[in-house]
């Protein structure tokens, strides 16, 4: 067999047994590089083989090197250690680290890297990033394994300049382009066979679905929502205007700066996660107060198949939850739309499984706080704020 076959042979086996790859494999380019020891990569997915040291090895331990070599490419662990400011005698300390982050998601039952680290053999748990083994791990004596830039950012002796057309390695912007696609394919891999490595679902995530912190983001929503409301100053007749002594047998109204009336809709039905309802509760009355809006201006309502009613409160430790039934929030919703005074603004809180209103009231402006791990997409003329993580304070935010 020669040794382009043996390479052809061995990314074959690691597309079979690792598909949601395939997109990073067949990105690879092999360049020939005597007396390396093995397989090294740079950040331009060109893999460097020592023909010479692989002659002996099998397809599966070859086919697990070349997915050693896309992890590093793809978790961006050259970007990682430039940000840290690694110095030469740190580079193997953190190719160790990055590898004890790739190898905990190798299939257990196919042959390990060569002269690679696992988490244990740095005295730390898996499922961390490389960043902590770097900084808690213990470091090996005795043991060098250099996976090239691809994994530190420093380019080795034996690497080729950065390509200057599409032939010579893959360009940054292709890489990110190659990420995203396997980051997609490993989120479809999860959803159909349920297999995907607890450690790649965490990195393809974070990739699609970068998370910011659901306070800012429900904060800046709130008081956006009720900046508008208070910017609109209208005619008004509730008191009269100072000029009226112009015409004083015609009473003239005086512009007024409207104050937001809010009202809250919670979902109390039996599906609801009530350390998360108490905790959103906790963030809007004090978001509301720090907006500026009267305590007296918001109601809230308690609904899981029926409405509660109106509740003004001047805090979230007022309000009575009561419910544990089945949902359906429309009847909340109209309730809170057809209360006087009408609200200017609807905050709606729930897990999501709930039927909605048809259409979107008319001067109104709703916002979900969709609470749970994966609640079903409100309607389009709803604005989102999703709190997804039940350990910690993250969402996922759907533009409108």
């Amino acid at each position: 067999m020669t040794d382009a076959d043996r390479l052809a042979s061995a990314r074959l086996w690691a597309a079979h047994h690792y598909p949601y790859l395939a997109s990073a494999l067949f990105a690879i380019r092999f360049v020939s590089a005597p007396n390396i020891g093995g397989l090294a990569a740079d950040e331009h997915f060109r893999v460097y083989v020592d023909h010479h040291e692989i002659s002996g090895w099998t397809a599966d331990l070859l086919g697990v090197e070349m997915v050693h070599q896309v992890g590093h490419l793809l978790r961006g662990h050259a970007s990682r250690a430039r940000e840290i400011g690694l110095v030469e005698d740190d580079l193997l300390h953190w190719v160790d680290s990055a590898d004890a982050e790739i190898n905990d998601d190798l299939v257990q039952t196919h042959v390990a890297p060569v002269d690679s680290a696992f988490p244990v053999d740095l005295g730390l748990a898996p499922s961390l990033f490389a960043e902590e083994y770097f900084v808690n791990g213990e470091r090996r004596i005795g043991i060098r394994r250099d996976c090239g830039s691809a994994a530190h950012g420093d380019p080795r002796r034996w690497e080729e300049p950065p390509p200057m057309k599409d032939t010579d390695g893959v360009r940054k912007e292709e890489t990110d382009l190659i990420r995203r696609r396997v980051a997609s394919e490993i989120l479809s891999h999860q959803r159909t066979h349920g297999s995907s490595p607890a450690g790649l679902l965490r990195w393809a995530n974070t990739l699609l679905y970068p998370q910011v912190d659901w306070r800012r983001e429900l904060g800046a929503t709130l008081r956006r929502g009720v900046a508008e409301i208070s910017g609109a100053v209208n005619y008004s007749y509730q008191r009269p205007s100072r000029r009226a002594y112009c015409s004083p047998d015609v009473i003239l109204p005086s512009l007024r700066q409207r104050v937001p009336r809010l009202s809250v809709v919670c979902d109390t039905s039996a599906s609801m996660n009530e350390s998360l309802l108490t905790e959103a509760l906790t963030e809007i009355d004090g978001l509301l107060v720090a907006s500026g809006v009267r305590p007296d201006a918001v109601s809230v309502f308690t609904c899981d198949a029926e409405a509660g009613p109106a509740q003004l409160i001047r805090s979230a430790s007022e309000i009575t939850l009561v419910g544990g039934g089945g949902t359906d929030l429309t009847v909340g919703i109209d309730a809170a739309i057809r209360s006087r005074p009408r609200p200017d603004l609807v905050v709606v809180i729930t897990d999501g499984w709930t039927p909605w209103p048809t259409s979107a009231p008319r001067g109104i402006r709703t916002l979900a706080v969709l609470l749970g791990e994966t609640p079903p997409a409100s309607p389009r003329w709803v604005q989102e704020v999703v709190i997804n993580d039940m350990t910690s304070p993250t969402v996922e935010v759907e533009e409108r």
